[in-house]
């Protein structure tokens, strides 16, 4: 979208825009996802994923006066799901349905690994499973993708964390040579709480000063969440590798607000572990 400077051409451009994504949109692959609007199959997942983003919901809604949480759809990684795995026609479909673990698609070793943030998200118990299970189940498959998609839109930053388990105040005597971060390092704190802790007296320290300061440590915490919207979902999860990725969402989105029918518990098995992925011929969606 072109920057401007009254509001209302802002949302003409945009409305403009995401007409002509949609228009541009392959035939071919929106005669697929329609069939999802008849289909009862495509709801195969449906219990898995909301279950999934349910616990997200109870997880990240308590902190979000601070963070600026704010619910999240459940279809929406529902859209996901089916833009990613093409429906049950689709290979994809009874294997790795977000196409996590694909060839290239680094967000299995994001997880595996524990990088951006991702254990603050992840229960620990997942955080096992997507390293000693099959990433060609469908069931993890969607609860890694889902992760992963979490993961991508929190805003996360390394802060100074007071230890929740210990409020007691301790106290140091400077030594000669002595820096803030040595002090930090050798009582198990951190320069911020020794200047917040200590104020006027920790900008310069001298010999036998006594220091106040409380057990903490440096760690990365979530501070905010982007909109869980198709241009930022597009963005953080596909990562550009589909520039109709956003216009497939809004299309998918459609489709599933105007339905009526009730949705079903997932009934897809796990498969065995595949050697390769499933089609070799078409691309990873990130």
């Amino acid at each position: 979208m072109k920057l401007c400077q009254m509001h209302n051409v802002c949302v003409d451009t945009a409305i403009s825009e995401g007409y002509r994504s949609v228009m541009a949109l392959d035939r071919k692959w929106t005669n697929t996802v329609d069939e999802g609007r008849t289909n009862a199959a495509w709801d195969a997942y449906d219990s898995a994923i909301q279950a999934e983003v349910t616990g997200y919901n109870f997880k990240f809604q308590p902190a979000a006066s601070v963070t600026g949480y704010r619910t999240v759809d459940w279809k929406i990684c529902k859209a996901i799901v089916w833009v990613e795995s093409g429906g049950p026609s689709s290979s994809y479909w009874k294997t790795r349905v977000m196409q996590i673990g694909n060839s290239g698609d680094s967000a299995i070793d994001v997880l595996r690994q524990g990088k951006e943030g991702s254990l603050l998200v992840m229960s620990p118990q997942l955080a096992i499973e997507v390293k000693a299970g099959s990433i060609n189940d469908p069931m993890l498959n969607i609860r890694a993708g889902i992760a992963y998609l979490f993961t991508r839109m929190a805003i996360t930053d390394i802060q100074s964390i007071v230890d929740p388990k210990d409020s007691r105040v301790y106290s140091y005597t400077v030594a000669g040579g002595d820096t803030l971060e040595r002090i930090a390092v050798r009582v198990g704190t951190t320069v911020a709480v020794l200047i917040s802790m200590n104020p006027g007296k920790a900008q310069v320290i001298h010999p036998k000063d006594i220091l106040n300061y409380q057990k903490a440590s440096m760690q990365r915490v979530i501070v905010g969440w982007l909109a869980f919207t198709p241009m930022n979902i597009a963005s953080r999860y596909n990562g550009g590798g589909d520039p109709n990725y956003a216009a497939k969402l809004d299309y998918v989105l459609g489709i599933l607000r105007s339905l009526q029918r009730q949705s079903k518990p997932a009934t897809i098995a796990p498969v065995s572990p595949l050697t390769s992925d499933p089609v070799t011929t078409r691309p990873s969606a990130r």
